[in-house]
Formats: structure tokens, sequence, C-alpha cells
């Protein structure tokens, strides 16, 4: 029996040392309980961390082992009559190890935390195998650390090593969404990731940064009050200078319309504006310049900046600049984004039937749910990847290109 106590033990060294040990780690303090007991070790360990908006975390940690033989299968059996018999002292070891763990992470992010609800259970699942799960879970307040509506995740447990029969899963709550993630994992689900062993979290790592979704997802208080500032100060001068031009416009069109009526006298206003409404050719030439001018406004719509796009209207507008259809890595290289966090953005959009996805070759490619890619066949590939060998993975003809 060797993986069991050495986790345990790295789940009960956390902060202090960086939770660096491993397997077989020098100093693992073996844990008397749990699959100890047996003579086989589990076959996989899976450690899920549930955020919730506080901060506060669900932690729910399996050991399963499968149960091929007769003697897994007694040894199970045994452990599990164990648990039932004797449950609080299953449950008193486990939670004095993550109190003092959580004591260690308390000392190096600064923020209060306790540990409370341990519970355990063993039971026999079919997976469809038969597996016997030891299965422990608690609650850690202030796991996450929480910066205005976002949360970052990670500092708590810095330096977790995972060996390759251990994962770690990381959710969030509803209604979030992925920010960054360090180092990149192994998957990426609808909300959450994962990293499968065996991985060796250096200083820093893991981390994870989620927000609540919208336009202004994860932007500090500081900035979003900057940016309300900065669109205060622009309406300002655009009312500012369109009050200027409408000012402007009567003194402009009194001088044409003198022009236009020849010697209209200068105060009989009202006679020279008659005549000019019922002159259509003086109208263009009354307050050209103003026209000029103002056209901008009245024709051409105003640029959007991006900063003010959410993840997901920035991609549909990307691929939409880019004619309907783009390769997804190119997606992530021009809105400078982790693999991860285009996944995440990209999964969001085809469930909810924004974006429609094919292979081209051994590309993900991305495209608008009107595009049609047999109608574009004859099309240069936009997205500057190797353009004969993708048209012949699509579609098998090496002349694709030929009309």
């Amino acid at each position: 029996m060797q993986r069991l106590p050495t986790l345990l033990a790295v789940l009960a060294l956390l902060g202090a040392v960086g939770l660096a040990l491993g397997a077989g780690a020098a100093g693992a303090v073996p844990f008397e309980g749990g699959f100890a007991q047996m003579d086989v070790e589990p076959d996989d360990v899976s450690m899920e961390v549930a955020v919730q908006p506080d901060g506060d975390a669900r932690w729910t940690v399996e050991y399963r082992i499968r149960l091929g033989t007769d003697e897994e299968e007694r040894a199970f059996e045994q452990l599990r009559a164990d648990v039932e018999n004797d449950t609080e002292a299953y449950t008193t070891r486990f939670r004095d190890r993550m109190v003092s763990t959580a004591e260690t992470a308390e000392s190096a992010t600064g923020r209060n935390m306790t540990v409370s609800n341990a519970t355990v259970t063993a039971e026999r699942r079919e997976l469809p195998q038969a597996y016997g799960v030891l299965t422990y879970r608690f609650e850690w307040t202030n796991f996450a650390a929480v910066d205005g509506d976002r949360l970052r995740v990670g500092d708590a447990v810095d330096g977790l090593f995972l060996d390759d029969a251990s994962s770690l899963i990381v959710s969030w709550p509803e209604g979030y969404r992925l920010g960054e993630t360090t180092p990149e994992p192994s998957e990426v689900r609808e909300r959450s990731v994962v990293w499968n062993g065996p991985v060796d979290f250096s200083a820093g790592q893991p981390r994870i940064s989620v927000a609540p979704a919208g336009p202004l997802s994860g932007v500090p208080t500081a900035g979003i009050a900057a940016l309300l500032g900065a669109l205060v100060v622009a309406g300002a001068a655009v009312a500012y200078r369109r009050r200027d031009a409408g000012a402007a416009a009567p003194a402009g069109g009194g001088d044409a319309e003198t022009e236009a009526t020849g010697d209209a006298p200068a105060d009989d206003s009202g006679a020279a504006t008659a005549a000019a409404a019922s002159d259509p050719a003086a109208e263009p030439t009354a307050g050209d310049d103003d026209g000029d001018a103002s056209e901008p406004d009245s024709d051409e719509p105003r640029p959007v900046d991006d900063d003010l796009l959410s993840n997901e209207e920035q991609v549909l507008r990307l691929i939409e600049s880019e004619g309907g259809r783009m390769k997804q890595k190119q997606v992530a290289e021009r809105l400078d984004w982790t693999a991860a966090k285009t996944s995440q953005v990209v999964t969001g959009l085809r469930d909810e039937g924004d974006l429609d996805g094919f292979r081209l070759g051994r590309e993900n490619v991305l495209s608008l749910p009107d595009y049609d890619p047999e109608g574009d066949a004859s099309g240069a590939d936009e997205d500057g990847g190797d353009e004969e060998s993708d048209r012949e993975d699509a579609s098998g003809e090496d002349d694709a290109t030929d009309d």
C-alpha cells in the first residue's frame, strides 16, 4: 500500500512545504484509515473542488479501487463495515489533517480559513466495472480569493503534485465564465477544468480566475470606474460639438440663403427663408460645408470598443470580419487568448447554436451558422494555413481552387 498514504500526507502537508511532496515523499505520515487497511492500493484518486461565489469550496476526495478479485472484494467489504461501525474515527482523523492543512494555507494567503462538515462513505459502484469507492467530503472556507466579482483559485494548494493515478477537478458557480488558467489544463468542461496526473505544479500553480459572464466580466472596480469616467467625458465632448454645430448652422444657412435669393433684405429673414425653401437648387448650396462635416456622424456607424464586448461577441465579430469562417487556433492568436479560454467560449457559442464548426485536415474550423463551406470551396484559405493540404483533407480534390 503506497499511493494512498502518500496522497493523504500530501494533502496534510499543504502550504509549508508547498505541496511539493509526491509519491514516496520523505517525511510523509502514513494515513491510518481508509485503504491503508487493505492489501491493495487505489487505482485512481480524484480531488474535486467546487468553488462558491463567496470563495468557500466544497471538497470531494474519492479513492477508487477496482474489485477484480475475490481478495479485493473481501478487503473492501471489511473496510466498508469498519467505516459504518466507526464513522467518527475515520472523519476525525481526516478532519484533523485537513484542519492542519488549512492553517498552513491561512498563513501563506492571509485569509482566515476553517474546515468543517467532514464526512466519509464507503460504497460499491459499477463504473461500469465494479469499484469500491471511499469518499471524503468537507467544506473549506475562504479557499479562493474574492477580488470584486472575480474569483481567484489555487493559492491555497500552491505547488500541488499529482501522480499518474490522480486528478484535480476545479469547478466554479453557475453564471461564471473561465478567465485564465495556469498551467494549461488537461480538459476544459462547461463549468470546470481538469488536470490529470502526472502533474508537478510549480510555485504559483495551479491558478484559475473566473468572473460572472457579461461584457464587463472580471473587470476590477477601479477599471469599471475609469471606463465609465471615460465614457462620460467622451459623451460630453460629442454633445458639446453637436451643440456648436447646431448653433452655427442658422448663421451659415442665412448667408447662403441671402446669396441664393440675391438682394433679400438683411432684416427680411422670413422672406429669405421662404425663398430658399421654394428653390430646391438652393438647398445643396446652403450649409454644404456643414453637411460634409456631419455626414460621418449620421451615415457611418460609430466603431465599438472591443473592451465593451463580451467574449462571445468578440469571437463572433472576429469570424464575421473574416468572411464567416476562421480556424480556432487563429481566433486564439488574434484575441491573444489561451487555447483553454478559446475552447470554453467556442463551446458555449456552439451549444447556443450561435457558431458551427467542422474539421479541415487536422484543424478545427469555426463558422457562422449561415456559412456554406462547399459554396466557399473555391476561395483561398484565408486563415493562413496550408491551403492545398486543407482542401485535399476537406474534399479530396487537388483542383478545388481552379475556379
